[in-house]
């Protein structure tokens, strides 16, 4: 079946918070979320992800009950899932290799503790609504 005769799902576009002190550094990070589709939300609205600055720059923090830190990428391939795109076609969509697109895939199985596509989409929604 060619990818032409696939109807896409509905986009989902993620809210993303940007809690960086770099004025420069957030203002790169909230132009690079938005180029993915995505929204930028101020901190003290409810949001999906949230990307926050430790020291000298962004690092893995613990993650809490209800959120996983993912990274802009990760956003845009979860986005690409929710989509129903294949691996393929979510890397011709973001222009990198298909071994990226699967690196990119388990580390957000990881950071959300799930094991397939439909329990990543499940498990983002949930979290969206707890926050």
């Amino acid at each position: 079946m060619s990818e032409a005769a696939v109807k896409p799902l509905p986009v989902r576009r993620l809210r993303v918070s940007i809690r960086a002190e770099d004025p420069a550094l957030a203002s790169e990070l909230r132009a690079m979320i938005v180029a993915a589709g995505h929204d930028v939300v101020d901190a003290g609205e409810e949001a999906d992800v949230v990307m926050q600055e430790i020291g000298s720059g962004f690092a893995a923090l613990a993650e809490t009950e209800w959120r996983a830190l993912l990274t802009p990428r990760e956003i845009e391939v979860l986005g690409a899932i929710g989509e129903g795109l294949t691996n393929k076609a979510i890397a011709r969509r973001l222009d990198i290799s298909l071994h990226t697109v699967k690196f990119h895939i388990e580390s957000l199985f990881r950071k959300l503790g799930v094991r397939t596509r439909t329990e990543a989409l499940a498990k983002a929604s949930e979290r969206r609504l707890e926050i």
